[in-house]
């Protein structure tokens, strides 16, 4: 099975939350009221892509379009003209944030059609919840026209914001759906497959630590080379009583030569040991290389000669991946999450001149001025 990081978590990460219940369209152009009209001019229910041959509007798009530019510049890209047409894997950043916005809009639509085909809509309950959102945002904002400018700023209506949001309720109706047919069910051979190309792993370990906390308590300090020679010899030695003990009593003598000499985490009230029981399902990048290095390298039961770190010398024990531990990742959740991957990767995209055509540069500058020109001027205080 292959690991992704799509679905729930990124459904319900909206710039805005909440919403209310849909307006009519009214296709208005230039008015005032329709931000896609002042900004591209075209009303902002202008079919501008079609996905798995459902029609979605130019302002659905322009919103994660805007999404992916303010993204960008959060973390100090396009922060120039000459930006936007630097190259960014093999495309412009331009391109590149255009691309990102199809992707995620088209993330959104698969999910509305499929809730649409398996007959999943939102209960009375959900659609109250949304509309208390909204007055809560409206709220928030300081009036309706107030909010209406922060949606303008992000490029969409009421009506498209409320839709956007809609779609996490579906995706969560979705779930549900399909968890009672069964359809998200992990089998024990898809966890052993998620395991294995995942690269997880479990260890307990036993550090002989070469650091110590400085006087001041600012940090830590090298031993010194005498000190890590000494904690060197302790490890082989540890190393060395492990390796005499019977193969099937190695654990036991790994386990209490842990809890005697270990330097890892402890309870400063107790003495115990934060992890008596080891890591129990590691996921590959969390431990510094040299550890996860030498655990990896050992087969179940496997006992490693010591281990040097920035820590210290570890003596390490492979053991078993706690299975329910790696179920609560390998879960539903995840499964959908793959199955709305794999409908995103098969949808039939066919874009319009409009998409064809637009420059996000361009766009996103107009859209700027639009909303700059509406916002008021900060009231001065009165002179005390």
């Amino acid at each position: 099975m292959k690991k992704i990081r799509i679905g729930a978590a990124l459904l319900a990460a909206l710039m805005l939350t909440g919403c209310t219940a849909k307006e009519e369209k009214t296709g208005d152009k230039g008015d005032g009221g329709d931000i896609v009209a002042q900004t591209l001019g075209v009303a902002r229910d202008t079919t501008i892509l079609t996905i798995d041959g459902v029609e979605l509007d130019a302002e659905r798009y322009l919103f994660w379009l805007v999404n992916s530019i303010e993204t960008q510049k959060y973390y100090g890209g396009l922060a120039t003209d000459e930006a936007w047409e630097e190259d960014y894997q093999g495309q412009t950043m331009a391109q590149a944030v255009k691309a990102d916005a199809l992707e995620t809009a088209k993330l959104y639509q698969v999910v509305e059609n499929k809730a649409l085909e398996q007959g999943v809509g939102l209960t009375q309950e959900e659609e109250e919840e949304i509309a208390s959102q909204l007055g809560q945002l409206v709220e928030q904002a300081g009036g309706e026209e107030a909010f209406k400018l922060q949606l303008d700023g992000v490029a969409i209506s009421k009506e498209g914001f409320t839709a956007l949001n809609r779609v996490s309720y579906l995706n969560q109706g979705l779930k549900e759906k399909l968890t009672q047919a069964g359809e998200l069910t992990v089998s024990q051979e898809e966890l052993e497959e998620f395991e294995t190309q995942g690269g997880y792993y479990a260890a307990k370990h036993i550090l002989i630590s070469t650091r110590k906390i400085k006087e001041d308590g600012s940090g830590y300090e090298d031993f010194s080379d005498e000190e890590k020679a000494a904690a060197l010899e302790k490890a082989n030695g540890l190393y060395e009583q492990i390796m005499a003990a019977p193969e099937e009593s190695r654990e036991e003598t790994f386990d209490a030569l842990m809890k005697e000499h270990s330097e890892d985490g402890r309870d400063q009230e107790t003495g115990e040991l934060y992890y008596p029981q080891g890591y129990t399902c590691v996921e590959p990048g969390r431990m510094v290389p040299q550890f996860e290095q030498g655990a990896q390298a050992l087969e179940l039961g496997g006992v490693s000669e010591p281990v040097q770190t920035d820590y210290g010398y570890h003596i390490i024990l492979r053991i078993p991946v706690d299975q329910e531990e790696l179920r609560g990742i390998c879960n539903e959740d995840y499964k959908l999450s793959l199955m709305t991957q794999e409908w995103v990767e098969q949808a039939e995209v066919t874009t319009t001149k409009l998409y064809d055509e637009l420059d996000p540069k361009a766009f996103y500058e107009k859209l700027q001025e639009v909303v700059e020109a509406r916002t008021p001027e900060p009231q001065e205080s009165p002179a005390e």
